[in-house]
């Protein structure tokens, strides 16, 4: 699954351009600096650059009167051979960087990498292959460079770890009746809800997207079939309950090809 930024009447959209316009406020005592979003999001691209990691979308949104910063960013990674795809062959990869931060120390600079990531201005945040949090001292501009390269650094080799999962799913075959047991399953274990369950199932006999079927029956298949029934839906969703649902899922797939 991808990031989630839910919108929210007292947020505010920005292109990174328009990150600049936003003012850093002075600081509110002897302890406290406010580093600029546009510094924090320069320092992030400046870091993925060196780590020859392409930004192919990104978003941002503020919130608390421009005291709060919250965004994503698509990132695509040169992969290495799959473990299961033919010689010579490589794929890119695919993968979120989420991110946040504060000019009023009511949230942590942080960032979030994986292949599900939660970002939300309601404070969840969180990315399945790990990431950092920090508090915003005095002196976060010397130190926030450093922790962020240390955490893009971990990129790719989880991007690798990741490509292995889903060459495993694409490549682990099952009958349609297997997959309808393990739908069942999930939502026995609270992966699925059961108006979820339809929708998966749905999916699972007739994907929406044709490439969640070019691998046939298969592990991969089930999992797009998962994750398109618990995206969120509505003003009312719950963004970490979509969360907790995704986890049971990844785990009980992972499970099934042996990554365990």
């Amino acid at each position: 699954m991808s990031h989630l930024i839910y919108p929210s009447s007292t947020n505010t959209e920005y292109t990174r351009p328009q990150l600049a316009t936003v003012i850093t406020p002075p600081p509110l005592g002897a302890f406290h600096a406010p580093y600029s979003f546009t510094d924090f999001v320069d320092t992030i691209h400046n870091g993925l650059e060196q780590q020859n990691i392409e930004v192919i979308g990104e978003e941002y949104v503020t919130s608390h009167e421009n005291n709060r910063l919250f965004g994503a960013l698509e990132l695509i990674i040169p992969s290495i051979e799959g473990e299961y795809l033919p010689a010579g062959e490589t794929g890119d990869h695919r993968i979120v960087l989420g991110l946040r931060g504060s000019h009023d120390q009511s949230i942590t600079r942080g960032l979030a990498i994986g292949s599900q990531v939660l970002v939300c201005s309601n404070l969840c945040f969180s990315g399945n292959l790990g990431g950092l949090q920090t508090k915003q001292t005095t002196n976060i501009g010397a130190r926030l460079p450093g922790l962020v390269h240390d955490a893009l650094a971990l990129i790719p080799g989880e991007a690798a770890k990741n490509q292995i999962r889903f060459d495993r799913y694409k490549n682990n075959q099952l009958e349609q009746y297997q997959g309808d047991a393990i739908l069942v399953e999930l939502l026995r274990r609270g992966g699925l809800s059961a108006p979820q369950l339809a929708k998966a199932v749905r999916e699972w006999d007739n994907p929406s997207h044709d490439e969640h079927s070019e691998f046939g029956f298969s592990t991969w298949r089930l999992f797009n079939a998962c994750t398109e029934s618990v995206k969120p839906s509505g003003a009312q969703s719950n963004p970490l309950l979509v969360e907790q649902k995704t986890g049971i899922i990844c785990d009980y797939l992972d499970n099934s090809v042996s990554l365990h």
